[in-house]
Formats: structure tokens, C-alpha cells, sequence
């Protein structure tokens, strides 16, 4: 099991309707390809967990790479992963407002570069529990 977490930023602000179309694609996609993870956004700001064997998620990012509707992408963490953490869920997604997340514990602001190299050489799995507690503190 493989997993990896980056951040982008929108080439636009997205309405709730592109939001949705981008997640039916990405349900489906990751259900043929068997990975799971999570999908954040905020405000044009992306922070996305991808899962599974590492064939399949090093496809799904090159893919996502090459999406022209997003930019600045930034992979904060790759490595071996002994189990899902988020297993079940083709693309968990939220969309998140400034508040909610600001009460989530690790908060960080996406997509202002404040995931450090040093906080994650100190702490390799900061942006992987940030996704985890929001998780299980937020969504339904």
C-alpha cells in the first residue's frame, strides 16, 4: 500500500457545480483504479490524499499533474503505507469554509506554502493527521 498528499491551487474559483462534476470523475476513475483518500477544498485551494498500490496512485497524480484546473502543485508526502486510512471511500470530499478549519486541530492554510520542509522533516505525517482529524471531527 502506497499513499501521497499534495496541495494545489484552483485555476479558478470553482461553484458547487464543477466541484461535483470534479468529484463524480474522480469517484469513478478511483474506483476502477482501486484508490481511495480525500479530497479538502477551500476557498481555490486543494489538499488531496490518494491510497492504494503504488502503481495506481503514482498514475492518478501524474494525471492530476497534467489537469490544467489546477496549478502550483506541491506533493508534501509519498511513502510505503501499511493500511488505508481511508478505505471505503472512492474520494472523500469537503468543501470547507475558513472557519471550520481553523477549528480543525493541525490546521494549516492551504495553499500559502506553510507546510515547511523542516515541519515535515520533524514531523513526516503532519498533512496525513491534518486529513485524518478532519476526518473524524467534520464530516458526516
Amino acid at each position: 500500500m502506497h499513499f501521497l498528499i499534495y496541495t494545489s491551487t484552483a485555476s479558478h474559483l470553482m461553484d458547487d457545480s464543477e466541484l461535483e462534476n470534479l468529484l463524480e470523475n474522480c469517484r469513478m476513475k478511483n474506483l476502477k483504479n482501486d484508490v481511495t483518500g480525500m479530497l479538502l477544498y477551500k476557498e481555490g485551494s486543494f489538499m488531496q490524499l490518494l491510497e492504494g498500490e503504488r502503481n495506481a496512485v503514482m498514475s492518478t497524480y501524474d494525471r492530476i499533474e497534467k489537469d490544467t484546473r489546477h496549478k502550483d502543485i506541491t506533493l508534501l508526502r509519498e511513502r510505503a503505507l501499511p493500511e488505508r486510512n481511508f478505505g471505503g471511500w472512492s474520494m472523500g470530499f469537503k468543501s470547507i469554509s475558513s472557519g471550520v478549519l481553523e477549528k480543525t486541530p493541525g490546521f494549516s492554510q492551504l495553499g500559502e506554502n506553510t507546510f515547511k520542509s523542516s515541519e515535515l522533516a520533524a514531523d513526516p505525517h503532519i498533512a496525513l493527521r491534518l486529513l485524518k482529524t478532519f476526518h473524524e471531527t467534520t464530516l458526516l
